[in-house]
C-alpha cells in the first residue's frame, strides 16, 4: 500500500533522484522486526530521497533518526558500516538538513506528492 507524502524539492541530481523535505505530517506502514507492519509517523521537515518517478528510496528521516545512524557508524556497528541504505540515509540527511539550515526555502516552491 502506498502513502502520499507531500514534499518540496531540496536538491536534484543528474540521475533524476531528488532530496525532498516533507511539507505535511502523516503516517505510513513500515516492516516490523517481529510480526505485522507498524505505523511510522513523519513530520514537516523530515527529509527523503526519491527516484525520478517520485518513489521513496530513503525516508522520511528526521534528524534524530539520522543521528542514530551516524552514531551506529561511528561506534563501528557492522550492519550500519556496511549497509548501503545507511550511506544513502546519511547522504540524504546531510543535504536535506543542510539545505534547511543554510537555505531554508526549498529550490522549488512547487509542492509534490511522493
Amino acid at each position: 500500500m502506498s502513502v502520499e507524502i507531500h514534499a518540496a524539492d531540496v536538491a536534484k541530481f543528474a540521475n533524476g533522484r531528488k532530496v525532498v523535505t516533507v511539507t505535511r505530517p502523516g503516517t505510513r506502514k513500515v516492516p516490523s522486526k517481529v510480526g505485522d507492519p507498524v505505523d511510522q509517523r513523519f513530520n514537516v521537515g523530515d527529509v527523503m530521497l526519491v527516484d525520478a518517478a517520485g518513489k521513496a528510496i530513503v525516508g522520511p528521516l528526521n534528524f534524530a533518526g539520522a543521528t542514530d545512524i551516524a552514531r551506529a557508524v561511528i561506534e563501528g556497528d557492522p550492519h550500519a558500516v556496511t549497509d548501503s541504505h545507511s550511506l544513502r540515509a546519511l547522504a540524504t540527511a546531510v543535504i536535506g538538513f543542510a539545505a534547511q539550515v543554510v537555505a531554508p526555502e526549498p529550490i522549488s516552491t512547487t509542492e509534490k506528492t511522493v
